[in-house]
This record gives C-alpha cells, sequence and structure tokens, in this order.
C-alpha cells in the first residue's frame, strides 16, 4: 500500500473518531401528557468551541391506554385512549465555547396516521409481551373517552395537537478526567390546540447531566426537575412540580457506527386520573450512523411497568448536520 493510501486511511479513521457523537439518544418521552409538556432529555456534557448543529426528526408513536376492564365493560373507568400521534420537530444548536451550549427547538404535534397498530401487534407477540387488551379492539382508531368528565372524541386523525417552542442553555461545570457534569436552564411555551390546556402555557425545567466515557463505552445519567404552567389537561389536574431521570449506555461499533440503550422514568403528570398519576417508564434502543459532520439516528421506543400511561411503542428517525466554524 502506498504512504498516501495509508494517510489517507489514517486521516479517514481519526476524522470518524473526531466527528463520533458524544450525545446521548436524542429522545423524548412518548407518553401521551409527557409529551404535551416540556420532557426532560438526556443532553451532551462536551461541546466543541464554534460548533453549530441543525437536526430534523419525526416520531411516530402509537397510544393505547386504558384503565377499562375490558372482562367487565360495565364497571366504571376514567379513560381509553387510543390514536397514533407523530411529532415533526427541529433542532438548532450553537457551543459558544467549550463551557457553554445554547439549543432551541420546534416541534410540530400531530395525529397523523403512522399505521403502527399491526406492528405493535405483532412486536408484543413476538416478545411475549401482553397485548393489554389492544388485540380486542379495531385497529386505527382515534377515540379519547374520558366518561368521568362526560367527554369523548372520535375519528380526530390529522389534527394538531401542539406547537412547541423550546430554548435551553446548558453549561459545563465539573470536568475531571473522565468525569463530566453539565447543568441545563430549560423552558417551553406549548400552544396547544385540540386537547385543551388549562393554567401557563410556559413550561420551566432545571437539570443535571452525567457523562463516563472509556476506550468505546460511554455512560450517562440525568436528573431534572419540571415546573408546568398547566393546571389541568384532558380536564384533570395535573401534578405541576415532577421529576425526572434517565440512565443510558453507549457502545461504539466502529467510528462510525454506535448502538445505544436508555431508560426513562418521570412522575406521573396528572392527578387522580387512575394510572396516569402512576410513574412513567420508558426504555430506548437506538442506533446512530456518524460520517464527518453527518448523523443519522434511529430509535425505537417502548413503555415498560406501566402500560397505560405511556405510548405503546414509537420510533424516532433524526437527521442531523454539524458545521464546524474552524
Amino acid at each position: 500500500m502506498s504512504r498516501i493510501a495509508i494517510l489517507m486511511l489514517l486521516w479517514s479513521f481519526a476524522a470518524g473518531l473526531s466527528a463520533a457523537e458524544t450525545d446521548p439518544l436524542w429522545a423524548r418521552s412518548q407518553a401521551p401528557i409527557k409529551s404535551l409538556m416540556l420532557s426532560p432529555i438526556a443532553r451532551p456534557t462536551e461541546y466543541k468551541p464554534k460548533e453549530f448543529l441543525m437536526a430534523a426528526s419525526v416520531n411516530p408513536g402509537s397510544v393505547f391506554a386504558t384503565d377499562k376492564a375490558l372482562d367487565d365493560p360495565e364497571k366504571p373507568y376514567h379513560y381509553e385512549l387510543d390514536y397514533y400521534t407523530v411529532e415533526y420537530r427541529l433542532d438548532l444548536r450553537y457551543n459558544p465555547s467549550r463551557r457553554w451550549q445554547l439549543s432551541a427547538s420546534y416541534a410540530h404535534r400531530t395525529t397523523d396516521d403512522a399505521h403502527l397498530d399491526q406492528l405493535t401487534l405483532s412486536f408484543h407477540k413476538l416478545f411475549g409481551i401482553d397485548q393489554n387488551g389492544r388485540d380486542r379492539v379495531p385497529k386505527h382508531r382515534y377515540l379519547i373517552d374520558l366518561p368521568m368528565q362526560g367527554e369523548r372524541r372520535e375519528d380526530f386523525k390529522n389534527r394538531t395537537f401542539a406547537h412547541q417552542f423550546e430554548l435551553a442553555a446548558s453549561f459545563l461545570a465539573y470536568e475531571y478526567f473522565r468525569h463530566q457534569v453539565a447543568v441545563t436552564a430549560s423552558m417551553q411555551y406549548n400552544d396547544q390546540r385540540f386537547i385543551e390546556r388549562q393554567g401557563d402555557h410556559l413550561d420551566l425545567g432545571l437539570q443535571l447531566d452525567y457523562s463516563y466515557e472509556w476506550r468505546d463505552h460511554r455512560v450517562n445519567a440525568m436528573l431534572a426537575y419540571l415546573h408546568t404552567g398547566a393546571e389541568q389537561l384532558l380536564g384533570t389536574d395535573t401534578v405541576q412540580n415532577l421529576g425526572h431521570a434517565a440512565m443510558g449506555y453507549r457502545y461504539r461499533l466502529t467510528p462510525r457506527h454506535f448502538l445505544f440503550l436508555e431508560y426513562q422514568f418521570a412522575q406521573g403528570a396528572l392527578d387522580g386520573l387512575g394510572p396516569m398519576q402512576d410513574p412513567v417508564h420508558e426504555v430506548n434502543l437506538g442506533y446512530r450512523y456518524q460520517r464527518g459532520e453527518l448523523g443519522l439516528d434511529f430509535v425505537m421506543m417502548e413503555n415498560a411497568l406501566n402500560a397505560d400511561n405511556s405510548a405503546d411503542i414509537a420510533f424516532n428517525f433524526r437527521v442531523s448536520y454539524r458545521y464546524d466554524a474552524d
């Protein structure tokens, strides 16, 4: 092999390493209530100065959540939710220095048809996961049934749930050897449409992110506090002060290919609406392809433990581009 070929090979390998993502999975909760307010996510703790990032993502999800006893239809119940939701999001991010990161995003949340019911049924059957009654109702329904509030909505396909605008500022507060801790303050304005939001439209968040990297492995953790201005959603009082947590692991297969596993926890956001007041548990499996400035993400999101307060299954498809001023 010639010297030029060797140099080109070494350069491409080094470029892959330098461009390798240090970000955790950029996957937000798709629980029906959490998705209608600011939802803290694990954020990076390593900022390359003067770097600018643009990203676009599509997040389809299938919601089936109910405390209805299907074997006893006469028994009173609080709610039955069965619909698709699709989030279209644009992200912008800039690092003024190696200690600061500024970010903004806009999300358009709709009830577009995601065609996920059969996939959800097949996935649950394949892995022996309880169908939770989904196999006893028609596919592709659009239903929000709140009998105790006297409210029932059907056939709301292709409606707008919300427009959401988020701003955040992150600061690298601690760095030692392979350890990093960052602090992020964020706020989100919620322009709620189909599902009414009683109270203020603004949500505020504060979080700590920790990361540790060793060779091809990276571990991250997040603790967050959220104050939502919403006083009621789905005609029910909200819990306005909420705690969130996440743990994530990233493995670098090659300089361009990464695998992710992430667990997210959030306190229940509604007070007195059956299982909606229970904690939300979500498990995310992800893959990232990174080549130079371009990144492609695929994430599969699955609820865990409490089946009746989060999306049955959701996906995230994201493309990002990094521009380095240097």
